[in-house]
This record gives structure tokens, C-alpha cells and sequence, in this order.
């Protein structure tokens, strides 16, 4: 089922307090979010950006965080689309490609950095398979949405992608070169050392391009759900690691995974190729997560 077509190659999808919908398109031309209706049928801008990538609302003001991935940066706006903080990492560990986002049990904001700057990988043609397999920098962030301080908490990442905390607590990352999902302990503070394959999710039996999990999101059981970017379709992880591929994208580029309002048992997935968001039934509700 299609909840929104015609869009500008969307990567993330947000939905708002009022059951509204951000999404960031990254076409080649523009970047921007636009503001969609609970509903699906209306829409309009919200923000004139570069090249927007994940997105977050924060649970204390309203405001909205967007990590740009062409002037790297983590940008906070306004309930009315402006600009109102700008932050581009540390003088340590600049970012190179802020990626998505989720909010920690402590109230911090955890951000992925895929390691490579966009124009250096996204051609004209798409995603350059030959540099997909070289070296990258990823690295995790952890934010202080108050004091604005950045710190990195991991690195070597080849190309850290999609970040969810589960309901048990511990944070995971999608590792799109590899299609590792890795996890870490979360002990009043994220525990570095603990950082642990939890599973590999990428379909090896295709051919050989750029493919991999991308965004990621938990139900209220504990189930992962990961957008598998070039292979058409959200893998579901059940928490003994027990792959299923049920999930299949009418394109081939699924980029994020959002759970819609709680009771509705729907999941909305961003397909990058043909520039829409699919509905899909599945069994539970999303983890409403650390944000009430």
C-alpha cells in the first residue's frame, strides 16, 4: 500500500507528535523536508535544506534535529522550518556525513556518521560501487542537546548507518558496507567496550553492488526491522538474532523504517527509487522509546 508517491528520492521519515509527517527528500537538484498530513494527502514545505538525511523531534520544545549530509552538520530548527543551531562536530572529530539519529535513555542524542563526505561516493549515476568497498571513517557521536556538547564515542565504521535503542535498552547501528548490526550495553552510559555483532543482515546471493541495512527501527517486542537499501526489501530480526525477509518494497531502494501511531500496527518504509513511502501490516506496534 502507498501512503505517499512522488517524492524527490526520500531517505527519512518522521512521524510528529499531531500524527503529521516529516520527510527529507535528497534529490539532485534540491533538499528540503516536507510536511505531510496525517493523512497522506497533503503536503507542503517545511524546510529548504541542502541534502537532509535523518530526522529527530526533539521531546522538550517541539523543535526538529536534521543531520545535512552535503554541508556536514547537525542542525536544529524551529517549529516553523528556520534554522536556529548549527553544529559540526568537534575540533577532534569534525563530521564528514552526519547520518541518523535516535534519542538515548539519557536524553542525549546518539549520531551516526557514515566515515566519507557524499560527493565523494554519490555520483550522478547513484552510488559509486568502487568506492562503497573502500576505506571509510564511521564513526558514533553522542550529543548533549542542552549544552551542545560532542563527543565520539566509536570509530571504524564502514559506513555507520541506521541507530535505534531497543526495549532492552542497548543501542544498535546498521553497518551498510558489511551489513553488520552492531549493539552495545547501555549502563546509565553507553558501554564502548560491549560493542558486539548482533547479526548480519545482507543477502549475499545477489550481485556484487552497493547494497546493505539503512535505517532501523524496534516494535514494542523487541523485533528489529532494517530498511535493506538495493535488495527490495525490510529484513525483520527477531531478538535471538532469526532472520525473516518478508517484507518486500515494490522498489529496490527501501532507505528507513518508522512505525506509525500507536494501536495501527503499520510500519512506513521510504523507497528511494521510485520516490515513495509503502505501508506494510506487521504484527506489533513500534518501541515508542526514551522520548515521553
Amino acid at each position: 500500500m502507498i501512503f505517499v508517491e512522488g517524492l524527490d528520492h526520500p531517505e527519512s521519515a518522521l512521524r510528529l507528535n499531531d500524527g503529521s509527517w516529516l520527510i527529507s527528500e535528497v534529490g539532485h537538484d534540491k533538499g528540503r523536508l516536507i510536511r505531510v498530513s496525517e493523512s497522506g494527502k497533503e503536503s507542503k514545505l517545511f524546510a529548504q535544506l541542502n541534502r537532509p538525511n535523518g530526522i529527530l523531534q526533539d521531546p522538550h520544545d517541539g523543535s526538529i534535529w536534521v543531520a545535512e549530509t552535503r554541508e556536514p552538520s547537525l542542525l536544529k530548527l524551529n517549529p516553523d522550518g528556520t534554522v536556529c543551531e548549527t553544529i559540526t562536530g568537534s575540533a577532534e572529530c569534525p563530521f564528514l556525513w552526519p547520518n541518523d539519529m535516535a534519542l538515548g535513555p539519557d536524553g542525549a542524542i546518539y549520531l551516526t556518521d557514515s566515515g566519507i563526505h557524499v560527493d565523494d561516493l554519490i555520483t550522478e549515476d547513484g552510488p559509486d560501487p568502487e568506492i562503497w568497498e573502500g576505506s571509510m571513517r564511521g564513526k558514533l557521536f553522542r550529543i548533549d542537546p542542552v549544552s551542545k556538547q560532542v563527543d565520539c564515542l566509536d570509530q571504524g565504521f564502514c559506513f555507520a548507518n541506521g541507530i535505534a535503542f531497543a526495549p532492552d535498552g542497548r543501542l544498535y547501528i546498521s553497518e551498510s558496507a558489511t551489513g553488520h548490526i552492531y549493539r552495545y550495553e547501555f549502563a546509565r552510559s553507553l558501554v564502548v567496550s560491549s560493542r558486539e555483532i548482533f547479526v548480519s543482515v545482507t543477502d549475499t546471493s545477489g550481485p556484487c553492488r552497493v547494497v546493505g541495512p539503512d535505517g532501523i527501527a524496534f516494535d514494542e517486542n523487541g523485533n528489529l526491522y532494517a530498511a535493506m537499501f538495493g535488495q527490495g526489501h525490510v529484513a525483520t530480526v527477531y531478538p535471538n538474532g532469526e532472520i525473516h525477509r518478508t517484507i518486500v518494497t515494490r522498489g529496490s531502494c527501501p532507505t528507513d523504517v518508522v512505525f506509525g501511531a500507536p494501536g495501527s500496527q503499520k510500519l512506513y518504509i521510504t523507497e528511494y527509487q521510485r520516490g515513495r513511502i509503502e505501508m506494510a501490516d506487521v504484527p506489533s506496534d513500534g518501541f515508542r522509546g526514551y522520548d515521553d
